[in-house]
């Protein structure tokens, strides 16, 4: 492995005052948490050159292990300056050795094991995690023995060679068991890290060849089957093996609309762009096929703090794993493509990382939200303290290759970002303005999920059914899906309407078993006002007695966790009151109000139908598997949390709100007061509509047939409307009365 040669193409150039203020805080960061990180350091018992952070144990124990090593590195070579806390750079350094030496004798190649016994390696993710530690090995590669260097070329050697056995597939549907963009990419990335570390072995023209051909099917789109350009010597539709990305670059990672795994497929482009850049030695230019695509799509999918924006949830912890891997993203995308955005927004994520380790005050970073999984599993709860540390060595890593430059004026961001996108074929879409980020996806990871929030309130998104409403029948078995749903965009928003079926069948013990018996529909539509969304939500029950355990209308969980100061500002008709957060006895806090505003920035507005709003705090926190994560207070319009039967069939409820973003509780009150918006059409039959005025002064009209066959909307208007979803979403005339179809919703407005 030949001494690193640092470079850059061209010399990167920060404003001195970001610069400086990025270095310090991720430095103070990962020193703070090197001290906390000794409580879980162990020292092999007989072996005692060895070392390993964690469990040790196989799986993301190693990669745990191999994170925690090259965050060391970056800390034991003095490119995180001075020592903060109880740990020196001697010591740093000693940790970067043992946890090196026990990862190389571990694996399979290797004289020793993991602590469970087994050796790790030559799987479709063992990959990653050296691919994650290089940075800093390259970092301390002075320090290395010849008999470490040795042994890091035999395991990096052996598992580039076992990549060459292993058929490449893509496909755009996680179900299919192909949709395998990110391990394309860090799988052909050990193979083209052994090519650079070691030109001249034999094998390197396979090693190439294939990491070539994973480039090319890692974020892959269904226009490269007839894409004629040359990439690596032959027509990008050769190479071709199958889509991962759809062709507006969602992604069906896991089975939900990922945008978290946007994030780690740039990343790992990322980790391999700069080990080339070292050597000064051009890289594949497969690496780099559809990044910058991608990169147009993801940077409309962070919040100006840095802050991912999950339109499509997460199955993980908030604020965690992927958000850490937005670090090296941000910073390549600054470097490679010159965006004027990513490193302000580096350096809100970084900030976010700061402020939740000082909250914690021990120097971990999610030691108090994760504490039942501290206690529980300290091999998951290792593994997310170490991806945190990382990533913020990796931006270390790479600083000291920057040099100040004058602050630059450059385009806000938020009107950079300013537009739609949307996914018909997986069911999502957004809008974002400087007043409104409204997204829906029916695909989401706990569906569906909608968004409606300022864009500089971060802290008011969460993920799980958010907007989602629902109701929970006993013995319920299995997860919400999405039955069928519609989508159509026009400038400035987006309509859908969908059914969702709670679960996958009912089941009292002992041995009665039926169909899940109630039918949800929901209706969202974001307006081309800038400010307003539109939700409706119908539950209809089926032909048989059903027992219900409760229902929740409408479902926005507002998270009061550490990131809003632990405490949220509801003003209501009745009263304005400050709630903590909350953990024990779960609570309803019935309001007796319409109109409900959250820290003077966004309102709800009911339109009848409902005992007004109902603040329901669970007392636990919740968000993704293993444990939970956040605490949320979950505003209902319309809340039962007693049971209770009934007989279909028949609607259970129905109830319809306006959501109002970037509005005072004053204006809240006064749109609810002045009842701008009203129900026009509403009762047993499946045609619904609501008329309001936007806050941009013209009347709008939302209205959908959640019955099962084509009806015509009884509607009386003596104005002009224009259906905003026609013509491409340029709008055109609209002819009453309308005819909907079955879940095919309509925007009209016009002047008032």
């Amino acid at each position: 492995m030949s001494s690193p040669i640092r470079w850059r193409t061209f010399p990167p150039v920060m404003p001195a005052a970001l610069l400086d203020r990025i270095r310090q805080r991720a430095s103070a960061c990962l020193w703070r948490w090197a001290s906390f990180a000794e409580k879980y350091f162990t020292p092999l018992p007989d072996r005692p050159d060895l070392g390993c952070f964690g469990t040790g144990f196989n799986a993301w124990g190693v990669q745990t292990n191999q994170k925690y090593l090259g965050a060391m590195a970056v800390l034991a070579s003095g490119a995180a300056g001075s020592p903060l806390g109880a740990l020196d750079e001697r010591t740093a350094t000693d940790r970067f050795l043992r946890a090196l030496r026990f990862s190389l004798a571990s694996h399979r190649t290797g004289d020793a094991t993991c602590t469970d016994g087994t050796t790790w390696g030559r799987t479709w993710i063992s990959a990653l995690g050296i691919e994650r530690m290089m940075h800093g090995v390259e970092r301390m590669e002075r320090v290395l023995t010849e008999a470490d260097r040795e042994a890091l070329r035999r395991v990096l050697i052996d598992e580039a060679d076992h990549q060459l056995s292993v058929p490449v597939v893509a496909g755009l549907w996680n179900r299919e068991g192909k949709n395998k963009p990110e391990s394309n990419l860090w799988n052909g990335a050990i193979c083209a890290r052994a090519a650079l570390y070691w030109p001249d072995h034999p094998r390197v023209a396979a090693w190439l060849e294939h990491a070539n051909r994973c480039f090319l099917n890692g974020l892959s789109v269904p226009a490269d089957a007839a894409d004629e350009t040359v990439v690596a010597g032959r027509p990008v539709k050769d190479w071709h093996l199958g889509a991962n990305f759809f062709p507006n670059y969602g992604l069906d990672h896991h089975g939900y609309l990922n945008v978290g795994y946007m994030v780690i497929c740039l990343s790992q482009i990322a980790l391999l762009h700069y080990a080339y850049a070292r050597r000064k030695v051009p890289p594949p230019e497969a690496l780099y096929h559809r990044a910058k695509e991608l990169w147009g799509v993801v940077r409309n999918l962070v919040f100006a703090d840095g802050r991912l924006l999950r339109i499509g949830g997460d199955t993980r912890i908030r604020y965690g794993y992927c958000q850490d891997y937005l670090l090296p993203t941000l910073f390549f995308a600054a470097e490679c493509w010159r965006d004027p955005h990513a490193l302000p927004l580096l350096d809100g994520a970084i900030e976010l990382t700061a402020r939740e380790q000082f909250g914690n005050g021990d120097g971990s970073f999610l030691s108090v939200r994760l504490a039942e999984m501290r206690r529980h599993s300290p091999y998951y709860f290792t593994r997310l303290e170490s991806d945190k540390a990382v990533a913020l060595s990796f931006v270390l890593d790479g600083l000291s290759e920057w040099t100040p430059e004058p602050e630059r004026q450059h385009e806000p961001f938020e009107i950079a970002v300013s537009g739609g996108w949307s996914e018909p074929g997986h069911g999502a879409a957004l809008h974002r303005c400087p007043t409104r980020i409204a997204s829906w996806s029916w695909r989401a990871a706990e569906p569906p999920q909608g968004l409606c929030l300022p864009p500089g309130r971060s802290d008011m998104a969460e993920w799980r059914e958010n907007l989602a409403g629902g109701v929970r029948i006993f013995g319920a078995e299995g997860t919400r899906v999405a039955k069928d749903y519609r989508l159509r965009t026009f400038d400035g928003g987006f309509v859908t309407a969908g059914e969702v079926v709670g679960a996958s069948r009912v089941s009292l013990k002992e041995g009665w078993q039926s169909a899940f018996p109630a039918r949800q529909f929901i209706v969202f539509a974001a307006l081309p006002d800038g400010h307003t969304a539109v939700r409706i939500e119908r539950i209809v029950l089926a032909p048989q007695r059903v027992y219900v355990d409760g229902y929740e209308g409408v479902k926005l969980e507002m998270p009061n966790d550490f990131f809003n100061g632990r405490r949220r500002r509801y003003a209501s008709e009745r009263d304005d009151v400050v709630l903590e957060a909350h953990e024990g006895p779960a609570k309803a806090i019935a309001l007796h109000s319409s109109w409900l505003n959250v820290d003077g920035c966004l309102g709800l507005v009911g339109l009848g139908g409902e005992d007004g709003w109902t603040i329901l705090r669970r007392g636990v926190r919740t968000g993704g598997f293993a444990f939970g994560n956040i605490l949320t207070d979950t505003l209902c319009y319309g809340c039962v949390t007693e049971p209770f039967d009934r007989f279909g069939p028949g609607v259970l409820f129905e109830n319809a709100v306006v959501i109002l973003s970037s509005v005072s509780a004053a204006e809240t009150q006064r749109f609810a007061r002045e009842e701008q918006a009203a129900w026009v059409l509403s009762g047993e039959d499946g045609c619904k509509a609501v008329e309001l005025m936007g806050r941009d002064g013209r009347r709008y009209l939302l209205a959908v047939n959640l019955g099962d066959t084509a009806s015509v909307a009884a509607l009386e208007s003596d104005g002009r409307w224009l259906d905003v979803c026609a013509a491409g979403g340029k709008g055109a005339e609209a002819r009453l009365p309308l005819v909907l179809d079955p879940l095919d919703p309509m925007v009209l407005s016009r002047e008032p």
